[in-house]
């Protein structure tokens, strides 16, 4: 994804998306460093982010700025994909997901649905 952003010359939508991978990482800290590991194990896989970059071009096409509630938004959506990705690889048991061991192969199937629950929380 960075060398379509560098080859577009979107500025705005590279420190769009270091903000979203930030407040990601951010987001699924939880008092528990096992929920916090397992909620964070696709983000670190890394992914597009195109719901994220979405939400940021939809806004710079209203003629607004990629403000910090713009961020928010497309966490929020990423998030949801996330938690929804997990209960699809248990689903479908499957057992790689962006080239790393799903949840549901690594910690179980109640600990993906349950880790799921909490991303989409």
């Amino acid at each position: 994804m960075s060398n379509v952003l560098a080859a577009l010359d979107l500025p705005w939508l590279e420190d769009g998306l270091a903000r979203t991978e930030h407040r990601l990482r951010s987001a699924v800290v939880a008092e528990d460093p096992y929920l916090t590991e397992i909620a964070g194990h696709l983000i670190g896989a890394g992914g597009k982010r195109l719901r994220p970059v979405l939400a940021m071009a939809a806004a710079a096409a209203g003629g607004c700025a990629v403000t910090d509630d713009v961020v928010t938004g497309g966490v929020a959506v990423e998030l949801v994909h996330i938690g929804s990705l997990y209960h699809d690889d248990v689903m479908d048991d499957a057992e790689i997901r962006r080239g790393v061991p799903s949840v549901n192969a690594k910690w179980g199937n109640l600990v993906a649905i349950l880790s799921g629950d909490f991303l989409l929380a």
